[in-house]
């Protein structure tokens, strides 16, 4: 069996390449790469991958020839202007790209988020949302893995306390497994499709959950700070790190997420849930690695 994963140089779609060489099953991958130069040294040997050029922005450059299955991922979209737009036209391509080899592909993965059912109200999440409508169809078999607020996203910053305690959280080691086992279950019957569910992480966990891991694991008790970014500075908060419209629609992802929010309001209604096993600790411990 062949699984390509496009592209494969955001974090999900290492995670997921990883998942799949590991796999008893011993597929071929196949990684589909903007710039070759990004193929992780760790894998570009390995007997059973290969790497090849192809922008999900130019459909010409996509070649899916011999591809069983295809696991999806939007790229980050923080430069673009119309970053929603994009993202459907990003999918768009794929589902042409697929079409273009004929039956060779039978099932596509694509990595979504919880709350990717809403059409609005949702700032960043409604590019997974262009992106499900988009590939509705795209191949025989359509799973949509909507997963939730990514634990690995705490080396980079704790947006709100409230956020943090109430939004349960998956690895993105537990993606890339859950991807993997999507896509080489391809002609296995699904219940529903496109077949979709939520994925979690095995338990919720608070700011101060991430707090004592970070101190437990680096040894450095009273001298790890947290600081609460309140609702009004949220905007503030993002332009640090985003021109427009992404700081905008990052404030908006925010807010849909918190109690009282769009996406905290429905996103345990009418889907399947599966949970990932990955800790906390484990995730902070290797992000400490790095």
């Amino acid at each position: 069996m062949n699984v390509f994963v496009v592209p494969a140089s955001p974090k999900t779609g290492q995670a997921t390449i990883r998942s799949l060489l590991d796999h008893p099953s011993q597929p071929h991958v196949t990684g589909v790469y903007r710039d070759l130069g990004r193929v992780p040294a760790k894998i570009k040997d390995h007997p059973r991958f290969r790497a090849i050029k192809g922008d999900v922005a130019d459909v010409s450059s996509l070649k899916f020839a011999g591809a069983d299955a295809i696991v999806s991922i939007t790229p980050p979209q923080y430069s673009e202007s119309k970053p929603i737009t994009r993202a459907r036209e990003m999918a768009a391509n794929v589902k042409f790209a697929i079409s273009r080899v004929g039956c060779s592909v039978k099932r596509l993965v694509y990595v979504s988020s919880i709350g990717a059912h809403l059409e609005h109200g949702t700032g960043e999440i409604r590019t997974n949302y262009e992106a499900e409508q988009a590939l509705i169809g795209a191949a025989p078999e359509v799973v949509f893995v909507r997963c939730a607020y990514f634990m690995e996203n705490w080396a980079l910053r704790n947006t709100h306390d409230t956020l943090l305690k109430f939004i349960t959280k998956v690895s993105v080691k537990d993606v890339g497994r859950t991807c993997a086992r999507e896509a080489l279950a391809t002609s296995s019957p699904m219940r529903h499709n496109p077949y979709i569910f939520n994925l979690y992480g095995p338990k919720s966990y608070s700011t101060k959950d991430v707090h004592r891991a970070v101190e437990d694991l680096t040894f450095k008790y009273n001298k790890v700070k947290v600081t609460l970014v309140e609702d009004e500075q949220l905007e503030d908060f993002f332009a640090q790190s985003y021109r427009p419209p992404t700081a905008e629609l990052f404030v908006e992802m925010t807010r849909s997420l918190l109690p009282g929010g769009i996406v905290a309001g429905n996103m345990r209604e009418g889907y399947l849930l599966q949970r990932g096993s990955e800790t906390l600790r484990e995730v902070i411990g290797d992000i400490l690695k790095e």
